[in-house]
């Protein structure tokens, strides 16, 4: 049975119920949202069922004199099922977005969930909106609807007028009245839209500016329905990209007893909720570990039939242990924190982050959701920081199951935020509201501090994170701390090219020139190595009016002598290109140990995106080039993250993009190659660039996540191939 043939016997009177619904939501919830009540969830009709409601969240981090991190969480003193035994209900806000109003992605999973073997043990409970367009006959894109799904049926049992799914009283609304309505003994909760992390959260609504819920606002709704319920919810899962991360984890962790979700993107068709709901069906009695295992397995299985498990990555999360996990983890943050002042130690550590596995681009033409793998992180700073092997022990006992492809091969299952190129000063503050360490906070803002002076610790102080007067997880700390250095960030927020070695921790002993041979390089002075993090190499054309430099892109493929400090240039003339001799702007999204991941922005169809190509290497002297697919990046504005890498089909249109830059008045631009039709062929290779004077620079960055460009050099391509360089 569809949708639509749902819809079909709804119009002829068939089986199809309307329920006008009226739930009264007191003013003490909303004061409750809003911060202006001191009781958790400020609810209403009900008694508080043995909650302890003394704190004003649901999870309160308190650091005590001693620098001593306690966790407090709100908690039953005893708990009742609210339903029959074997019963399921799984609530599911479903904020459709483009993915439904350009896809029907929505309407996919809806059908998903009715084509489900019968089961009078489960539920659906499905509140959609926050899409422009619904890609069937029954959802109004101009109304809030709650449908159920059972037994083959949909049933409309409630329409309102519109909110916003971004909003955390919409989601509390939705809650309160659903388990008000549709208890269970087992209840689950999925949100199911774009993810974008621990900073901008998941539900993006695009009738309302894509305002997205934040994990502050998750947590706020969740408290609010809590004195309504006897029992916690089974599961919370994410079916949106990027949001298994420990923030997420922690502020859920007195709602439910697990968590499904994703650290990297999650292909647009998302969980497999047939294979869910039959399981549940025929297993009414399961745990929430085991439906993580089946959610993990089927959404694994959907991925590689359509070419995209590679890139995958989904986890079960036993709540429950995720306190042990924090412990441990603010003990190694303490360590990393006061290891700080030693550079050789300090700077292990940062390029044991920096070269961790991250989720979601991380690049100039994707831009940045700052998601490190946790387990990634702790291996590669084990050298330089001492308790590492209990941290990765808590976090084993905390994942209870998990999948990645073999491109996320060091995916541990839940990532952290880490600035790897701070936005501003909006996303520390909205950090430190999450952050689940007041020691890793600590390391943060000093990293921050130090990027605003040029390497120096100088005259920094702790005292908004640790201590007496800490304003950690403080709700009632409004201004944004550290301020002078934070909102510096918002004024170079846009200067991709510092050209001052005066602003960086990083200066040489031998400048950047031409040598005897003719090799541009330089060498790094020895107490500032430490400080560099990375070298890339960064290649311009000029575009022919003599002051305007196009951007090829950025690569690794220099000479380098990290025990000597000196890097040389390797440059060969040749670049990625299509099979039209177009070369691409590409920037490394991923360093494997055989292969690197690049991504180019392009236009696809007339359409502004990204190309995702792979490099794999065979051996020293042989490589293979293939295009992925196409993504949409992380959106500027919102922070929300597109959904899935594309697939390219023959007949597609490829338009590249190359950032420009003024050389008389630093402005940046955009240059617009031509079309090129794909062919259906992946395969790319690295072409001769066409003859003519080319600008080459060094990115070079440091710990601290700033980036010093050299002075350009110019050199001049033969059309054999000649590279010349020469001074100007």
């Amino acid at each position: 049975m569809t949708v639509n043939s749902n819809i079909m016997k709804a119009e002829e009177g068939c089986k199809m119920k309307r329920k006008l619904l009226v739930l009264i939501v007191v003013l003490t919830m909303i004061m409750a949202l809003t911060g202006c009540s001191d009781d958790i969830g400020g609810v209403s009709t009900h008694t508080n069922k043995g909650l302890d409601t003394s704190l004003k969240r649901s999870t309160d981090m308190v650091v005590d004199t001693n620098g001593t991190l306690n966790i407090q969480r709100l908690a039953r003193t005893e708990t009742t099922k609210m339903g029959a035994s074997g019963t399921w209900t799984i609530f599911v806000y479903m904020c459709g977005s483009d993915l439904e109003s350009e896809e029907g992605l929505a309407t996919m999973d809806l059908q998903e969930m009715l084509d489900a073997s019968k089961s009078d043990k489960l539920k659906f409970i499905v509140q959609t909106g926050g899409s422009n367009a619904w890609d069937n006959d029954l959802v109004n894109d101009s109304r809030m609807q709650r449908f159920v799904i059972q037994n083959q049926e949909i049933e409309e049992v409630d329409d309102t007028s519109l909110s916003n799914m971004g909003s955390a009283e919409t989601l509390a609304d939705f809650l309160v009245w659903g388990v008000e309505n549709y208890p269970a003994e087992k209840m689950g909760l999925v949100f199911w839209n774009h993810g974008g992390g621990s900073i901008t959260g998941v539900c993006f609504d695009e009738q309302n500016d894509s305002d997205s819920l934040s994990l502050i606002e998750i947590e706020n709704a969740l408290t609010s329905v809590c004195p309504n319920m006897t029992d916690s919810f089974e599961f919370i899962g994410f079916d949106a990209c990027l949001m298994g991360t420990l923030e997420t984890a922690n502020v859920i962790a007195p709602h439910a007893r697990y968590m499904y979700s994703s650290e990297e993107l999650e292909p647009g068709y998302g969980w497999d909720y047939k294979a869910i709901a039959n399981y549940i069906g025929a297993n009414p009695t399961a745990s929430g570990a085991d439906l993580g295992v089946v959610v993990v397995d089927s959404f694994y299985d959907a991925c590689v039939a359509i070419d995209s498990g590679d890139e995958v990555t989904l986890s079960c999360i036993d709540l429950s242990k995720i306190d042990a996990l924090v412990y441990a983890f603010n003990d190694v943050a303490e360590t990393m924190y006061h290891s700080t002042d030693n550079t050789a130690i300090l700077s292990g550590m940062v390029k044991g982050i920096t070269s961790a596995e991250n989720y979601g681009g991380n690049n100039k033409s994707e831009g940045y959701t700052n998601m490190v793998d946790l387990g990634s992180i702790l291996k590669n700073v084990s050298v330089n920081v001492a308790g590492t092997d209990q941290v990765l022990s808590a976090l084993k006992d905390c994942v209870t199951y998990m999948k990645n492809g073999t491109n996320k091969s060091d995916s541990n299952g839940l990532a952290i935020y880490y600035p790897l190129s701070i936005q501003g000063s909006e996303e520390l503050s909205i950090f430190k509201d999450v952050c689940v360490s007041p020691y890793y906070m600590s390391f943060v803002d000093k990293m921050v501090y130090a990027s605003d002076t040029n390497g120096t610790f100088d005259n920094y102080s702790d005292v908004d994170w640790l201590g007496a007067d800490s304003i950690y997880w403080n709700d009632s700390y409004v201004a944004v701390a550290g301020a002078d250095y934070w909102s510096n960030l918002d004024d170079s927020a846009t200067a991709d090219y510092n050209f001052s070695e005066e602003e960086t921790a990083i200066s040489f002993s031998v400048p950047p020139a031409l040598n005897a041979e003719g090799m541009y390089g330089f060498t790094i002075a020895p107490d500032t190595l430490n400080y560099v993090d990375a070298v890339y190499c960064d290649v311009f054309v000029d575009s022919g009016d003599g002051e305007t430099l196009i951007e090829l892109g950025l690569d690794d493929n220099i000479t380098s002598d990290w025990s000597t400090g000196s890097f040389e240039d390797n440059f060969t003339g040749y670049w990625v290109a299509l099979p039209d001799g177009q070369p691409l702007a590409s920037y490394i999204v991923e360093q494997g140990d055989n292969y690197n991941i690049y991504t180019s922005p392009i236009m696809l169809n007339d359409v502004e995106t990204n190309l995702r190509i792979r490099l794999d290497y065979v051996s020293e002297e042989e490589y293979t080039i293939k295009i992925i697919g196409a993504w949409d990046g992380i959106d500027e504005e919102t922070g929300q993250s597109a959904k899935e890498i594309t697939k390219l089909k023959k007949g597609d249109i490829i338009t590249p993009m190359y950032y420009s830059y003024n050389l008389s008045n630093d402005e940046e631009g955009m240059y617009i190659g031509d079309e090129y039709v794909f062919d259906n062929d992946p395969v790319l290779y690295e072409e001769l660039l066409a003859e003519g004077d080319y600008y080459y620079s060094f990115q070079i960055d440091d710990i601290f996540g700033s980036s010093l460009y050299t002075d350009f050099e110019i050199f001049s391509l033969d059309a054999d191939g000649g590279i010349y360089f020469y001074e100007e």
